[in-house]
């Protein structure tokens, strides 16, 4: 009977060894691995070819808010350590022995950014310099790989950078244990949108066959939309090319982030720290009204002025102005509505927020600038420039990129194309802090602004063409 109860727990205990085995996916090697893509070595923490070592298809940014994925790229995030090594292992039936690639010739390097190399069967492994997390994307069409670490930031209209830098997190923390990795920083935040960026860009794009590239992701935001779109004080999943998070109230912010690789889930949490800064309020919408313009009845004649982009307390229109006086409304009616504290004798001029009209004597077309923030009006001439691909590529006011107003004709024209591409077009102001806050485009013959949105639908144009506005009327044309 002791023998036989011996038999017994010995085979209790073995039974509860390799159930253990098989509930730990981090470790434990698959006998006949799957056909697949994997990463494995000592560098990783995986010892085989496991099913949470597997690359799997990859969210690309087609941009527009769209996205698809390709099968021939798969990718991984995942904790590396620096002293190992690692191979990307593939295996293409079951039984067979897979194959581990190691590094062949360099395609492209960008320190600290990206390393896009040719997979080399039997090849030397790779290695990276430090611990951290990576994000491993292999095409098998091409049998390139692509290897880009992982430093997470925040950035947005809410953080310190606004939209122009990423306000780092603290150095990572991985937990062999949970195999997760967790990143924590204390920063003031102000009521505005944000994302969570590495790489100090918005995606990056690695060669997809010989003629084209696609691009992935490097950020991760909410699930949701709008203003649903929020942290709390428990963690949130975060997902890639998804809409901006929001905060409504401004303070110092504990901001947490994690990553199961277990899961391949990101999630992000936040926690008020000090007392709660509510922003001031404006108004949703601003309109001009006069005889300058169109006439002094709000509900027939009143015009909207366009929402500079992330900023709630300024807004722009290009009008062309007669002889005569406007000022502004906040709805198409009566009531909140304001001009400037000065007599003014003509339409130029920097202005605070006040109740007189604001005279116009010489008509013409107008660059019209609110701020309700700083309480000031401005009415310049018009500057509107070219910018990107077709002025050549440069992505700055350039003086030859200028459109010239013609007021006898109504019609603002840009000059000839530099070259082809994407036709892109905004103002210049010095209430501006980025170009791309009060872009527009044209769209079947009509003039659309980004406003709040996010960059517009791509307007493909050919070199020597031109880009004529008029903005009486809110059409455009190509030609």
């Amino acid at each position: 009977m002791k023998k036989i109860c011996n038999y017994i727990s010995m085979f209790i205990l073995l039974l509860l060894a390799v159930t253990s085995c098989k509930d730990n996916d981090n470790w434990t090697i698959i006998e006949e691995a799957q056909p697949g893509t994997y990463v494995v070595g000592s560098a990783t923490i995986f010892s085989g070819e496991a099913s949470t070592s597997a690359l799997k298809p990859v969210k690309l940014d087609l941009g527009d808010g769209l996205s698809e994925t390709k099968p021939e790229i798969i990718g991984i995030y995942t904790w590396l350590k620096a002293g190992g090594e690692f191979n990307i292992s593939v295996c293409k039936a079951v039984g067979e022995e897979p194959v581990h690639y190691g590094k062949g010739e360099v395609v492209e390097e960008v320190p600290d950014v990206i390393s896009i190399c040719n997979l080399s069967a039997g090849g030397p492994a790779f290695t990276v310099a430090s611990d951290g997390l990576y994000n491993i994307i292999v095409n098998t069409s091409l049998n390139q790989v692509s290897i880009l670490p992982v430093s997470w930031g925040i950035i947005g209209a809410a953080t310190e950078g606004a939209w122009d830098k990423e306000t780092p997190f603290n150095a990572p923390k991985f937990d062999a244990t949970s195999t997760t990795v967790e990143w924590e920083m204390s920063t003031t935040l102000n009521a505005g949108e944000f994302k969570f960026r590495y790489s100090g860009n918005w995606g990056y794009e690695i060669p997809y066959d010989a003629a084209s590239k696609v691009k992935i992701f490097t950020d991760v935001t909410g699930t949701k939309e709008g203003t649903d779109n929020v942290l709390t004080e428990g963690f949130s999943s975060m997902e890639t090319g998804g809409a901006n998070l929001v905060t409504n109230i401004g303070g110092q912010f504990s901001v947490y982030m994690k990553y199961d690789i277990r899961a391949g889930q990101f999630s992000a949490r936040y926690v008020l720290t000090g007392e709660p800064i509510v922003p001031p309020a404006y108004p949703e919408n601003l309109f001009i009204v006069g005889d300058a313009f169109q006439g002094w009845t709000p509900e027939t004649d009143a015009e909207e002025c366009i929402p500079v982009n992330g900023t709630p307390s300024s807004f722009w229109k290009i009008a062309y102005l007669n002889p005569g006086g406007f000022k502004f409304t906040v709805k198409l009616g009566w009531g909140g509505d304001f001009g400037i504290a000065e007599e003014n004798a003509d339409a130029i001029g920097e202005y605070t927020k006040g109740g007189n009209n604001i005279n116009v004597t010489t008509p013409g077309y107008y660059l019209i600038y609110v701020n309700l923030e700083d309480n000031t009006v401005s009415v310049t001439d018009v500057n509107i420039y070219l910018f990107g691909d077709v002025n050549g590529g440069t992505w700055d006011y350039d003086e030859a990129s200028k459109f010239t107003v013609d007021n006898a004709a109504k019609k603002i024209t840009s000059p000839a194309f530099a070259a082809d591409g994407n036709l892109r077009m905004c103002i210049k102001h010095p209430g501006l802090s980025d170009w791309w806050r009060a872009e527009f485009n044209i769209y079947e013959g009509k003039i659309e602004y980004r406003g709040n949105g996010g960059d517009q639908p791509a307007v493909p144009v050919k070199a020597g063409q031109k880009a004529v506005l008029d903005f009486t009327d809110g059409t455009g044309v190509i030609q």
